[in-house]
């Protein structure tokens, strides 16, 4: 049974991103120094998750949080300022150093623009999914996926997601996914992945 994070779960759910992305390339270049990185990137995921909590949701693999997702609707996919500040965009001042913030803003806003411009229909953006690597390879990420497309099948939605790992390629195409744009970013490649309806396998 999947799990719908609640406000009380954020920290956990943080911790659980901030370990499955310690060495995603994006992340490295907002937190260059790998301990800082460690210490400080379960903070940028607790506003990230905040965030979805306000304008999409957040699914866990269970109450135990192996696995964690945000998911958001196009029409909600940019952050506006109220919901940044909702989301504690102000308490990251006090946590990050002010390089890595504006390097953390800086790249959400390139990256907000480019899937405006890419992508004119309404859809449902996979923003972040990430599992605790004690969990890794045993299908939490596979069930969340399976389940949450199943539901925009029924809606009529199309699913977005980016990557910034391409070993990540064949792993979305087995749920339909196909390479719809990439470009380089801080030059960092961003391969970006559309899944059309009803293209479940």
């Amino acid at each position: 049974m999947l799990y719908k994070i609640q406000k009380a779960d954020v920290n956990k759910a943080a911790n659980v991103l901030g370990q499955s992305f310690s060495n995603y390339p994006i992340f490295k270049y907002i937190l260059p120094d790998d301990q800082y990185r460690y210490n400080k990137l379960s903070c940028l995921f607790e506003f990230l998750i905040n965030s979805g909590l306000s304008a999409g949701k957040v699914i866990a693999s269970s109450k135990n949080i192996e696995c964690v997702s945000i998911w958001q609707t196009s029409s909600h996919s940019s952050t506006s300022i109220i919901n940044a500040i909702e989301s504690g965009i102000i308490r990251l001042f006090i946590k990050i150093n002010l390089t890595s913030l504006k390097r953390f803003i800086s790249i959400g806003k390139a990256k907000q623009k480019i899937r405006s411009n890419i992508i004119k229909e309404p859809y449902c953006f996979l923003d972040v999914i990430g599992t605790d690597p004690k969990y890794q390879g045993r299908g939490f990420a596979k069930k969340i996926i399976q389940s949450q497309l199943a539901e925009l099948d029924k809606e009529g939605l199309p699913c977005y997601l980016e990557t910034s790992d391409s070993g990540n390629a064949e792993f979305y195409k087995r749920f339909g996914f196909v390479l719809y744009h990439q470009y380089d970013l801080m030059d960092i490649k961003v391969y970006c992945f559309l899944r059309k309806c009803g293209t479940l396998n």
